[in-house]
């Protein structure tokens, strides 16, 4: 039976320590429910708080409360504190990301849509798999399958279907491998993980029953990161709710940062037109940073236009100024934040009390090489160390070979990438050809070409004679010139370049950073030796490897949503890098930025800046090296943005 709110026990852990913003979200009754949770404002505590006390104050059964997440680390620490308050036999068991939820859904009801029960899912390698067969079949070069699976992906987010797609202008090829990878799926009996969204939106809306059914179980639907949902997302929430309209929405619209992989922010600004009954309750008191950086974000921010108004009330005094520094180039700024992290560290910080920022996976290069040199532990955080990144190893596996041609793990990495039609049997052939020790496998690949003969055997001596070139370049150019003569001669930059997904332009961008290490690595040793650079590069390693977590925090900005770090670096403050241009490249460094991707990328700096909790540095560098060019930059909009107030330029 319900509890009266007079009769409320504000002593109980689920009502205890809320401020007035918070109880009144937490307690919150019937219809729908938006609450605007501002960065650091204690959102976790509230949808799990309001979970708790649906259960015990209004008295639902905790099996009639949807709760949905966006991770399932996110999931489990909803699920673990609800439990604390509740007890874990009253904890809700429907709690979970949009992928499991409706994943349950589909093993109950697979039938009905032509699947069996026991369908497969698909990951990101079987998709891409099925993928190449398919341009296999059709006479289509495999080696663009990402950009397929890249199309297919947002195409299922965007909830479009075939004919959706042939009455817009995409090229019909992608339509037809679109429509083939469908056919084969369910041929197949599987489900990639976009289906799985898609498909449980068919069981609603093609199928009353069922909806009815699923409808029926829920009296409460809660969501976490609201401004993160997609198309699709949004309408499998509105099936859930149409009876009782009683759905509560967590987000922030200030920390809308994913429109690229389908998020709509729209579903959150217009959330009040679509309910226009709901109530809205903002979390305004910020418990993570100090005033001064809280106001130099809040008046970045402000710039945007669409956007919920939001005045955040820093909770923790006024703090430290936010730091402002200008450098020479790349390099200069990673010296200057290694040296601030020192003085961090001897302020009283630990390593993994500070974090680096940066906009690209590229940008992790520089950071990770000064670091390092500095005997300071790090790691890349959501992402692979830069010397690690497979590109980076291919390249590094060219100049391996062309400075010993007897390095036969180099050669089995890169004899056919880019493609160049030497399969692995003609390897196994060689290694089978080898004499002993004092024989190579590149030598005995060159008798098996001439064995051959034919296509196979021209392949393979045009391979050999580019390596040999090459090798013979190497010694009288560094390592940035042999990098350029590598490139030119393989093709490999225009091999990565025609990856056009925003993962195939991060390879570009790592290949190409690359030539930024072998050029400061000769502007600071004076070393003009291939040899000696890949020696530097070999002993690049983190100190923290199997060592825990004591080391600085190396990350994207994306990467680093949701985190919170006492002293906190954003790098690369230039207009074309951060803001970064939505088609980068040297001629497009300093181009106008769209007004949408503007807004994006402001509240992408929002989303750095409020990860800082004591200690906010800002940096930008005169010039840079990008895309295998020294370019000019300026500094950055939002540094021009800025309140005075609150900043320190040093």
């Amino acid at each position: 039976m319900p509890i009266p709110p007079n009769d409320y026990d504000l002593n109980d852990p689920i009502l205890q320590n809320l401020n007035d913003a918070q109880f009144e979200a937490v307690t919150h009754d019937k219809g729908p429910l938006l609450i605007l949770a501002g960065a650091g404002s204690g959102k976790t505590r509230v949808i799990t708080r309001r979970i708790a006390w649906l259960v015990r104050y209004k008295s639902v059964f905790p099996s009639r409360i949807l709760a949905v997440t966006f991770t399932n680390k996110a999931a489990d620490e909803m699920r673990e504190r609800v439990a604390t308050l509740l007890g874990h036999e009253d904890a809700p068991r429907w709690m979970g990301t949009f992928h499991s939820i409706c994943l349950q859904w589909l093993r109950r009801y697979a039938e009905r849509l032509g699947y069996p029960k026991d369908f497969v899912i698909y990951d990101d390698r079987d998709s891409t798999s099925a993928v190449k067969s398919i341009l296999k079949r059709f006479g289509l070069p495999k080696e663009g399958a990402s950009s397929y699976t890249y199309f297919i992906d947002n195409v299922k987010n965007a909830g479009k279907s075939a004919s959706d797609l042939l009455a817009a202008t995409v090229r019909r090829e992608y339509v037809e491998v679109y429509e083939a990878y469908q056919d084969d799926l369910k041929s197949n009996g599987a489900m990639d993980f976009a289906d799985l969204l898609l498909l449980a939106l068919e069981l609603l809306q093609d199928h009353e029953d069922i909806r009815r059914e699923i409808q029926s179980h829920f009296d409460y639907v809660l969501v976490d990161e609201f401004q993160d949902t997609n198309d699709v997302q949004y309408q499998l929430l509105q099936q859930l709710v149409q009876e009782h309209r009683n759905l509560c929405v967590v987000g922030d619209d200030d920390q809308s940062i994913y429109s690229w992989r389908g998020a709509q922010i729209e579903n959150i600004l217009e959330f009040t037109d679509n309910y226009p009954e709901a109530k809205v309750v903002t979390l305004g008191n910020n418990y993570r940073s100090t005033s001064k950086i809280l106001e130099a974000a809040s008046r970045v921010i402000s710039y945007n236009d669409s956007r919920y108004e939001k005045a955040l009330t820093a909770m923790r005094g006024p703090g430290h100024p936010v730091i402002v520094h200008a450098n020479l180039n790349e390099k200069y700024e990673a010296e200057w934040v290694v040296a601030k992290a020192i003085e961090c560290m001897e302020d009283g910080a630990r390593w993994s009390d500070i974090a680096v920022f940066y906009r690209t996976n590229a940008q992790s290069r520089v950071f990770e090489d000064s670091f390092g040199a500095m005997g300071i532990p790090y790691r890349v955080v959501g992402g692979m160390r830069f010397y690690q990144r497979k590109e980076v190893k291919d390249v590094i596996a060219y100049l391996r070979l062309i400075v010993n041609p007897a390095d036969s793990i180099a050669l089995e990495r890169i004899f056919n990438v880019p493609p160049r039609g030497i399969g692995p049997a003609t390897i196994d052939k060689a290694r089978a050809a080898m004499t002993g020790p004092e024989d190579s496998l590149l030598m005995a690949l060159a008798r098996v070409g001439d064995q051959a003969g034919g296509a196979v055997g021209k392949r393979i001596s045009s391979f050999i004679a580019m390596l040999t070139d090459l090798a013979v370049k190497a010694k009288e150019m560094n390592a940035e010139q042999v990098l350029r003569e590598t490139f030119d001669k393989t093709g490999l930059l225009e091999f990565f370049e025609k990856d056009e997904t925003p993962e195939g332009r991060s390879r570009v961008e790592n290949v190409q950073e690359l030539l930024a290490s072998a050029r400061q690595f000769y502007e600071t040793t004076g070393l003009d030796d291939v040899g000696a650079w890949l020696d530097k590069v070999a002993l690049v390693q983190p100190l923290d490897e199997g060592g825990g977590n004591e080391a600085v925090s190396l990350m994207t900005v994306h990467a680093a949503k949701g985190l919170e770090f006492p002293c906190v670096f954003v790098c690369g403050l230039e207009h074309g890098l951060f803001p970064l241009s939505q088609r980068p490249s040297a001629a497009t460094y300093a181009a106008p930025i769209g007004r949408e991707a503007l807004a994006e990328e402001r509240r992408l700096m929002y989303v750095a800046m409020t990860r800082a909790m004591d200690k906010l540095h800002l940096c930008y560098a005169a010039t840079r090296m990008r895309y295998g060019q020294t370019v000019a930059g300026r500094p950055s909009v939002f540094l021009t943005e800025l309140p005075r107030s609150a900043i320190k330029l040093v």
